[in-house]
């Protein structure tokens, strides 16, 4: 996997966004990659006074010319976000609805990660709040990193533990191919993650006992085609059973998971796993960063069980 060529960070000046910056800088490769720092100022909310006193977002005398006070919240933004290794920064002001243009920004310069934090609180009224996060999940077409703020700091930098939840299904792929590109060059350890349901619901609402033995030959079988000499650990698989989002949480906090990567529309017949809210779901109630990586192609719904020997592509 080449490193992230272009990522855009959506900054609003919270103690999440800074904790997301960090996290953003670690992503990124000296001479390789372009981080863009984007601070969008919603123009209702732009004189509103700070929720904190250190929290000095508010734009500067309104009677300036526009860019004079561009250019001063870019100063703002270089003392509250600088990395502390070299890479190629460049910093955006932009106004309007915060995802949409976050999502245009990212169109415009092709970015192929967003990075951005939830439940940041400033006088934007939480610019990036969870709201705000899950419309940028929803239009992004590339794969989007968020962080919810719990007081425990994360970066890629100290990736150890990777989860992918997985369903087999094609949504998947391209989640998996992340996950493991990321492991290989954190040398990291890669978990596969498979939940299946307690019960599977026949015709008239009457629920039966589910066969799991060749959901954990498919499992296996989705390791085997991953694991390689390039890794540093070799892959391992974990299978629990209950509600998809809820046991993707436990899992990761179980495990000491940093980093948990996964798909949407991801389509089976098993609860559709990997599903646009199940992916939600996980993101407001996990204990690290989670990345969001969208299929890059639309994904029947009808798709059948996965067979044993389901295959998922290696590189990227």
């Amino acid at each position: 996997m080449q490193p992230f060529r272009t990522i855009l960070f959506a900054a609003d000046f919270s103690e999440n966004s800074k904790e997301a910056f960090r996290a953003a800088c670690s992503l990124a490769v000296e001479d390789k990659t372009k981080l863009f720092v984007l601070h969008v100022v919603e123009p209702e909310w732009g004189r509103m006074e700070p929720d904190q006193p250190e929290e000095q977002t508010t734009l500067p005398n309104g009677d300036e010319p526009d860019e004079a006070r561009r250019e001063a919240r870019r100063q703002q933004m270089r003392e509250v976000y600088t990395p502390v290794h070299p890479i190629d920064l460049e910093y955006r002001v932009s106004e309007g609805d915060a995802a949409a243009e976050i999502l245009r920004m990212a169109h415009e310069i092709g970015s192929d990660l967003i990075v951005m934090g939830t439940h940041g609180r400033t006088l934007l009224r939480r610019l990036l709040a969870g709201c705000v996060a899950t419309a940028v999940l929803r239009g992004a077409r590339c794969p989007v990193m968020a962080l919810r703020a719990t007081g425990h700091p994360h970066a890629a930098s100290e990736l150890r533990v990777i989860v992918h939840p997985s369903d087999f299904s094609e949504g998947s792929e391209a989640a998996l191919r992340v996950a493991r590109a990321l492991a290989r060059d954190r040398g990291a350890r890669l978990i596969l993650l498979h939940v299946a349901p307690l019960h599977v619901v026949l015709e008239g609402g009457m629920t039966a006992e589910l066969d799991v033995g060749y959901l954990r030959d498919a499992l296996e079988a989705a390791r085997e085609a991953v694991d390689g000499p390039d890794l540093k650990f070799p892959v391992e698989t974990w299978f629990s059973r209950g509600a998809a989002a809820e046991q993707i949480v436990r899992v990761a906090e179980e495990i000491g998971c940093d980093l948990i990567v996964m798909g949407t529309h991801g389509r089976t017949g098993l609860g559709r796993l990997l599903m646009g809210n199940t992916a939600e779901s996980v993101l407001p109630e996990a204990g690290c960063p989670v990345m969001i990586v969208k299929a890059s192609r639309p994904v029947s719904s009808t798709t059948s069980n996965p067979p044993v020997g389901t295959q998922v592509a290696t590189t990227i």
